[in-house]
């Protein structure tokens, strides 16, 4: 099977479900939540077997996301340990470039992630509507300073990012990067051990075409330095309005990828420093791929105080904040309630699910407690 198609037929493989883990509820009785404390409202998103739900919590009026995800399709698709690993990173993760997870709790066919609501989209759809479909430098700056501390953070908290694209980086309402969805990653966080290992090594096949790095491809152990290299792309991406590898199919991405010279687009105009940053960043070999120390250390961000950035101080250029009157607006979408009332209900022709399927989501419903530092 080619790398390519490989990549597309199944994201990795997947250990078999009997095997997940099966721990006790750890929410508190008097906080668990279901699906009846919330209106659903409109539809966001979809994917193969999870659909994305903007609800209203009935007794506050608060807006949260709802990802709504089908049991079968996670005991299909062999996936039922990724939605305990997303959960878990979700849930130790205190962050304001990390999407919050409120809460989780389950149906019996069904599984909510309760979470934030980002207002302002999606970077990749942000950027597809600028001029040229790029970012002006002050702008790509900031939002490159933000996902690199999101992405710091998760290493140092013993996991791999491993799906870094525009398509998973949410705008809050005041334009500020939020990264989302945590199905891909990696996770080597052992209890009683927060700081991260230094040998974080894995070798499935997973990411995101124009994103995935040469180690990945090469089919070898890889390291978080593949988020560096996404994140390499990603600054290239809002500089200079696309990704640097591209071709007529897949498997020529790939092979440029692999093999072709990193080249800037002369039509566009980059800074040399950010130039420098990009070239260290898609460095082919990842032995010699610079690292968070160095990155961090860059006369790029020079002038630029991580500790402002942390605090949300900096805003976007040319971001206009949407008002709360905005953000309700966007909620008031009646017309595609029934739809988003259908994906939350139970299938009318749906069966019980046998015991020793329902045994493996043992566990899932949490009430996360972590709070978020001041801003």
């Amino acid at each position: 099977m080619s790398l390519f198609k490989k990549l597309f037929k199944d994201k990795e493989k997947k250990p078999d479900p009997k095997k997940a883990p099966v721990v006790e509820d750890t929410e508190p009785e008097q906080e668990k939540l279901t699906k009846d404390d919330f209106e659903m409202l409109n539809v966001l998103g979809k994917g193969s077997f999870a659909q994305v739900l903007l609800a209203k919590r009935i007794s506050t009026g608060k807006i949260f996301a709802v990802k709504v995800v089908t049991k079968q399709g996670l005991l299909d698709h062999k996936r039922v340990n990724d939605v305990f690993i997303e959960r878990n990173i979700l849930m130790r993760a205190n962050h304001p470039y990390l999407l919050k997870l409120h809460n989780t709790f389950q149906s019996e066919h069904k599984l909510y992630f309760i979470m934030d609501y980002m207002p302002g989209g999606d970077l990749d759809k942000y950027m597809n509507s600028q001029p040229s479909k790029m970012l002006d430098p002050q702008t790509s700056r900031l939002y490159a300073a933000q996902v690199f501390l999101a992405l710091t953070y998760l290493h140092d908290k013993a996991v791999i990012y491993r799906d870094l694209k525009p398509e998973n980086i949410l705008m809050s309402a005041e334009g500020h990067c939020v990264l989302a969805d945590f199905g891909l990653s990696k996770d080597f966080h052992k209890d009683g051990q927060e700081d991260a290992d230094a040998n974080m090594k894995a070798h499935s096949f997973v990411g995101s075409p124009f994103y995935v790095s040469p180690d990945v491809l090469k089919q070898k152990d890889y390291t978080q330095a593949i988020d560096f290299w996404s994140f390499g792309i990603l600054m290239y991406r809002m500089l200079c309005g696309r990704p640097p590898f591209s071709g007529r199919n897949m498997k020529e991405v790939f092979d440029n990828i692999l093999l072709t010279e990193l080249r800037f687009p002369s039509s566009v105009q980059v800074a040399d420093d950010a130039k420098d940053l990009i070239s260290r960043l898609l460095i082919k070999d990842s032995a010699k791929r610079i690292k968070a120390d160095d990155v961090k250390a860059h006369p790029y961000w020079k002038g630029q105080s991580w500790e402002d950035v942390m605090a949300g101080k900096f805003l976007p250029q040319y971001w206009k904040p949407l008002s709360d009157a905005q953000v309700d607006g966007k909620a008031n979408t009646a017309q595609t309630e029934s739809k988003a009332q259908g994906v939350s209900a139970t299938p009318a022709d749906a069966s019980a699910m046998p015991s020793n399927h329902q045994n493996l989501f043992a566990g899932f419903s949490q009430m996360n407690n972590t709070a978020m530092p001041d801003q």
